[in-house]
């Protein structure tokens, strides 16, 4: 069954007033307009300036709600190619959820809702990146090598046998759909995986725990993304930044006293289970 814009965002329970402004615009909206580089986000060498040129000819977009109309269009597409390719309903919605997750945490920042992530989006639309359980993977190329780059969602299940079931359901999912990809290594590059966070947190918490289950090939100590993820923001001074959570605390405390957190990369383990006996 192919999907609608409207029904493509009932399914990723997009919020109400922001819905009402993307089926609002997609009304007055000329596609001819943006046909020329529509082709272009499907390719991971070009999709970036596709973005630039698309978001030119949008004009004006405060909020990004032009652009999320235009990109939730495409979702539609998708939906056919999903369909075609017999990938679940439920990988697709959950899937094209990362937009309305971030929209969400704007306003829940913010005061207001908007979409800024735009430049992100054409990885699920161009369907190099699925949400399987409580984690995202991304088919990538590194040096002619394929690989599946992990992501971690913010709403993302980090307790053991939710990142286990979410593993094996992935490899399963590469193996059908994608046997290219059926034996990738699995990597991951971020804020999660620094060190730092070990010194700060207790052993047998579920962030140190899934740590265990990579081997880090690089640290980044300059990196201060995780600002951006703990914080929802980088705007504000170190003094600033609220303190809701235990994580949020003790980042604040080491960065008061002139510490980072950084980041790092990392491989999965071939059987990672045995070092996640602690979660």
């Amino acid at each position: 069954m192919n999907m609608n814009l409207q029904e493509v965002c009932d399914c990723i329970c997009l919020p109400d007033q922001i819905k009402i402004t993307v089926l609002n615009f997609a009304n007055r909206f000329d596609e001819k307009t943006v046909e020329p580089y529509s082709a272009a986000l499907y390719d991971r060498s070009t999709r970036e300036k596709a973005v630039k040129d698309i978001a030119e000819v949008l004009g004006d977009d405060p909020d990004g709600s032009k652009m999320l109309t235009f990109m939730l269009l495409r979702a539609a597409e998708a939906h056919k190619e999903y369909g075609k390719r017999g990938i679940s309903e439920t990988i697709f919605t959950d899937t094209m959820k990362f937009c309305t997750r971030f929209v969400e945490e704007h306003y829940k920042v913010h005061g207001t809702y908007a979409f800024v992530w735009g430049w992100w989006f054409p990885r699920q639309l161009s369907l190099h990146e699925f949400r399987i359980g409580a984690l995202e993977y991304e088919m990538i190329e590194n040096e002619d090598k394929k690989l599946i780059n992990i992501h971690i969602p913010a709403d993302a299940d980090m307790r053991r046998e939710s990142l286990r079931k979410s593993y094996e359901d992935a490899r399963v999912f590469f193996a059908k759909y994608y046997p290219e990809y059926g034996q990738s290594d699995m990597v991951c590059s971020s804020w999660l995986l620094s060190p730092a966070l070990a010194e700060l947190l207790p052993e047998n918490s579920n962030i140190v725990c899934f740590q265990k289950a990579f081997d880090l090939t690089r640290i980044d100590e300059t990196k201060d993304s995780a600002i951006r993820w703990v914080y929802g923001r980088t705007d504000l001074p170190i003094h600033d930044l609220p303190e809701r959570t235990s994580l949020q605390k003790k980042i604040k405390a080491r960065m008061l006293e002139g510490g980072i957190i950084g980041a790092a990369d990392g491989k999965l383990l071939a059987d990672p289970w045995n070092t996640l006996q602690e979660f």
